[in-house]
């Protein structure tokens, strides 16, 4: 594994810290006409032969700068989104995996940790966990504060009324937060992010809907938290 983590470790220096915006504006107006981006890509290959124990495999690094340069490119002539980033970085990383895979990969490596994935119950079990406080549990949510939600909707003004969509990323991601805190025995950052949601949220509410909004978010918060904290002792209970 130490090479795989030496060769992420290589894309990260190279992608980033050896990376300038000077350098990615000059590769988004010139796309595959900019020499900085063949030195870019030569700069990966180089940093993976770097890194890698047999130097007479010279075959990874020629490997790692091609197809550097090809979702390079193909990202160039994309929009600057999170998707497109997040499938740039995906790709860049899979193909590291696959060649380590053919190459350096313990004997039967593979095969042994996919039979644990697959066959473990605890893993699945923590992974329902997981899926149910993200989906079904925020329509559950949803329906039960849907009554003080609609009290304070209509006295809202329209920039507050747009931040819903970001309300419920934010549940999304406490919750996560809280369940994996209980199954992994750290209960005590639940105290820290109940403190931290406290300050961020309360501190902003202004005006006339100011008590309303505060218990609504008070109401929402209690049974997000007690939601999550309850998964994960029952999780944890179905893993004992």
């Amino acid at each position: 594994m130490l090479v795989l983590y030496q060769w992420i470790f290589a894309h990260l220096l190279a992608d980033f810290a050896l990376q300038s915006k000077k350098m990615v504006q000059h590769k988004k107006r010139l796309k595959a006409k900019s020499w900085v981006l063949y030195v870019h890509c030569l700069l990966h290959g180089a940093l993976v032969y770097i890194f890698s124990p047999d130097k007479t495999l010279w075959l990874i690094p020629v490997i790692v700068a091609t197809t550097h340069f090809a979702i390079d490119l193909w990202k160039l002539n994309r929009k600057d989104t999170a998707i497109a980033f997040i499938a740039d970085q995906f790709l860049h990383l899979l193909v590291l995996i696959i060649l380590w895979l053919i190459w350096y990969q313990p004997s039967g490596w593979l095969q042994a940790h996919l039979t644990i994935l697959t066959t473990n119950t605890n893993i699945w079990i923590i992974i329902s966990g997981y899926m149910f406080i993200i989906f079904p549990l925020a329509f559950i949510l949803g329906f039960a504060t849907s009554k003080w939600r609609d009290q304070i909707t209509s006295r809202l003004d329209h920039s507050v009324i747009t931040l819903t969509e970001a309300g419920k990323w934010i549940g999304i991601f406490e919750r996560i937060l809280v369940y994996t805190f209980v199954i992994t025995n750290h209960l005590e950052g639940i105290g820290f992010l109940i403190a931290a949601k406290s300050i961020l949220r309360f501190t902003d509410l202004k005006g006339d809907t100011v008590r309303k909004e505060a218990e609504y978010v008070l109401i929402g918060t209690l049974m997000s938290f007690t939601a999550s904290i309850l998964t994960g002792l029952a999780v944890k209970t179905l893993m004992s």
